[in-house]
C-alpha cells in the first residue's frame, strides 16, 4: 500500500512523517518520561511496546536531534 498527502507517506510497513525539531524533541522526551514513570514489568501492557524498544527508539530520535543543524 502506498499513500501520500504531500508531507507524510505510507509505503508498505514504513510511515514517513514530517516534524519540526521541537516536535522531535517532544517525542524523545515523552518516551523518556514514560520510561521513568512506568515500571518495566508493566510497560508493555500500558504502552504497547517493550521498554527495550522504547529505549532504542528514544536513542534513534536523540541521534537525529544531535545531527540536526540549528541556526
Amino acid at each position: 500500500m502506498w499513500w501520500s498527502d504531500g508531507m507524510n507517506v505510507i509505503d508498505g510497513d514504513a510511515i514517513v512523517i514530517q516534524v519540526s525539531l521541537d516536535e522531535l524533541c517532544l517525542l524523545a522526551s515523552s518516551i523518556g518520561e514514560a520510561l521513568e514513570a512506568v515500571e518495566d514489568w508493566e510497560f508493555s501492557t500500558r504502552l504497547g511496546a517493550n521498554p527495550q524498544d522504547a529505549r532504542a527508539l528514544r536513542s534513534q530520535l536523540n541521534e537525529l536531534i544531535d545531527r540536526t543543524p540549528t541556526d
